[in-house]
Formats: structure tokens, C-alpha cells, sequence
């Protein structure tokens, strides 16, 4: 897809320092995603809340982000890159004040949920960002960056979570883990009005809202009763919002197929499932993604089940994040030499080592644990 810009085919001068702007937008939602799990157990405790709002607190931000991202991604297509990263910076730093002075459970989760909205708005316009405004013989240096954000942005965020925490920075405990965007906000998104150029597709795809809203609905549907069912006592009105959703994601699948057939441009292309190879990526990549609920349970385990501080927590899980960091350094090595072995094989035994289990005298946690 050709990209259009006020510079046209010009050679941007500030194109790395743009870069280094670009990249905080893109670290910041891993960030958060990593810095609230370490401390989970300290807002559970300051509120007093339920287990549930605790996994609401994850599962809000991270649904949110992921069903809004491809029209976030559009949304930069059809009225500038530049414009759309802003704007999704001051939403995020606006969700973020409203987290770090949440003064009930329900406002942080709403602060989540806003967090994850801003950051599917802004994410999507570092890479599409990098692809316009690089040339061909520097894109792969400056993907590497960008590939390298996301493992950076796990560290920082375990290690950064457990010493705002303990420091307890004008008193401030937990709520330093959000109030600490505000600052770096406040520098990059002047500079970003600076030094980014203006850049948009040539050709945009329109908005698929209606397939936005369907997958809302459905995913909604299929998670709000597993959080709180139990609970709750699984009360009628839950049980039927979870028979509900595998209806609701009928429904998303038609109407994806409907809008490709009609030539329109859907959330998800069905015919995209028959491309050769993509079925055995999607594998893979459940299987990474899945990874993703032993970061809250390990840091609740370590610590409501061992005792720890939330410093040593994030100290506890510092080599698997660090992994993640090295990992896409060898990747272009291990692909070669893998050539077409089963990734998604190698994913599982991953999983499965995640899924043995400690002695049981070390897995004694408090019932108001997750």
C-alpha cells in the first residue's frame, strides 16, 4: 500500500529521532500491561477488592486493546498518523491520571478499559509510522528497535512496578505505577507535534464498526461471567450472557464474511484462512499469547502465596523477561535453522514446563488471592 506524506518521497532528517519518539509510544501499553501485574496484590489490599476486580483490572486493559487495535491502525490510514498518535498519547495519559487517582475498584477498572482504548489508538501508528517515513535499506534496523520495545518494556515494567511500590514516592504506593506516564507524556508528545511527520495511506480501508462492536459484545459475553461467576453464585442473567457468546461470535463471523464478499474491508478477512501457513502461525501464536496469565498468577503467587515484596517479585520473574528480550535477537538465526519445523509444537512444550507444579506445601495461598 503507497503511503502519502507532506514530504512526499523526500528523506525525512529526523527520522531517528522521530524513531526514539515513535518507540515510547509503542513501549508504553506493554508497559502497563507488565507493571500492574506486580502490583495486583497491593491494590487488592488498599481496596480491599475482590479477585474478580483484580482480573477485570488485567482483562479490561488487554481486551480493549486488542479488539480496537486494527481500527486504531485505520483510524491513522484516514486522518493522519501524526494526528492519531497524538491524540491517542493525551488519551492515554488522561486514563492514566484516572487510574492513579482512582478512589474506588470500579474506577480503576473504567480507567483500565479507557488505558486500553488510547493505547490500540496510538500502538498501531509507531509501526505504520516506521514503515512510511524509513527507506527500504533502513527498515530492517529500525523494526529491530521497535521488535526489541516490547521485551525491553517487560523488564522495565516488573522492575519498575516492585520499586515504585516500595519506594512509595510522596506516599503515592501502587497508584506511582500510573501517575509515572504523566511525565514521560508531558515531554513526548511535544516533541512528537515536532518531529514526526504528517503521514496516511493513499488508498484507506473504511471502519469496520460493526465488526468492532460485535467482538466487544462477544468477547464481553464470554469473559464477564468467567470472572465473575463464581463469585457471584453464577446467577441466571450470567449464565445466559455465556450462552450468548458463542452466538454473538456467529454473528461476528457472518457479518465479517458478509462486508469481504460485498468488497468492503472486515476486522478479520475469512478468506485470510486459507493462506498457506497463516493456521500453523495463529498456533504459535496462542500458544506465545497464552503465556500471558502466568505473569498475574506468578507475581500474586510470589507475593500473597511466598510472602514476598513486590521488588522481589519483579526480581523473582526478571529472567523470563529478560528472555523475552534476547529472544528476537536470535530469531532470524533460529528461523534459519528451523526451517520448517512445527513452531507451534515447540510453543506447547513451553506451555507445558509453565504447568508443572511446585511441592504443594509451596502453593498454600489466602483464599482472598486470585
Amino acid at each position: 500500500m503507497r503511503e502519502t506524506s507532506n514530504a512526499n518521497d523526500k528523506l525525512d532528517p529526523r527520522r531517528w529521532m522521530a524513531l526514539l519518539i515513535l518507540l515510547t509510544g509503542a513501549f508504553l501499553p506493554p508497559l502497563d500491561f507488565f507493571i500492574v501485574n506486580v502490583a495486583l496484590p497491593s491494590i487488592q489490599e488498599d481496596f480491599r477488592a475482590s479477585a474478580s476486580t483484580m482480573q477485570l483490572i488485567i482483562s479490561g486493559y488487554a481486551t480493549t486493546y486488542a479488539v480496537m487495535l486494527i481500527t486504531g491502525g485505520r483510524l491513522g490510514d484516514l486522518y493522519g498518523r501524526r494526528n492519531v498518535f497524538l491524540a491517542g498519547m493525551v488519551g492515554f495519559a488522561a486514563a492514566s491520571a484516572l487510574c492513579g487517582f482512582a478512589w474506588s475498584p470500579a474506577a480503576l477498572v473504567a480507567g483500565r478499559i479507557l488505558q486500553g482504548f488510547a493505547a490500540a489508538i496510538m500502538a498501531p501508528q509507531a509501526l505504520a509510522s516506521i514503515n512510511a517515513i524509513f527507506p527500504d535499506h533502513e527498515k530492517s534496523k529500525a523494526l529491530s528497535f521497535y521488535a526489541l520495545t516490547f521485551g525491553v518494556a517487560s523488564m522495565v515494567g516488573l522492575l519498575l512496578g516492585g520499586a515504585l511500590i516500595a519506594l512509595n514516592i510522596f506516599g503515592l504506593g501502587w497508584r506511582a505505577i500510573f501517575l509515572i506516564n504523566l511525565p514521560v507524556i508531558a515531554i513526548a508528545a511535544p516533541l512528537a507535534s515536532f518531529m514526526l511527520r504528517e503521514t496516511r495511506s493513499e488508498h484507506p480501508t473504511n471502519l469496520d464498526l460493526g465488526g468492532a462492536l460485535l467482538i466487544a459484545l462477544a468477547l464481553f459475553a464470554l469473559i464477564a461471567p468467567l470472572i465473575e461467576g463464581r463469585e457471584r453464585g453464577w446467577p441466571i442473567w450470567l449464565l445466559l450472557m455465556l450462552c450468548a457468546s458463542p452466538l454473538l461470535f456467529v454473528l461476528f463471523w457472518r457479518h465479517e464474511r458478509n462486508v469481504e464478499t460485498a468488497g468492503g474491508n472486515p476486522i478479520l478477512e475469512p478468506s485470510l484462512l486459507n493462506v498457506s501457513g497463516l493456521k500453523r502461525g495463529l498456533a504459535a501464536a496462542f500458544s506465545f499469547y497464552s503465556l500471558a496469565a502466568f505473569w498475574l498468577v506468578f507475581s500474586v503467587y510470589q507475593q500473597s502465596g511466598l510472602g514476598r515484596t513486590p521488588f522481589e517479585a519483579g526480581l523473582a520473574i526478571l529472567p523470563a523477561a529478560a528472555g523475552l528480550s534476547l529472544a528476537p535477537l536470535q530469531a532470524s538465526a533460529s528461523s534459519a535453522s528451523l526451517e520448517d519445523t512445527p513452531l507451534p509444537l515447540a510453543w506447547g512444550c513451553k506451555q507445558a514446563a509453565c504447568l508443572q507444579r511446585p511441592p504443594s506445601s509451596q502453593v498454600i495461598m489466602p483464599s482472598s488471592s486470585l
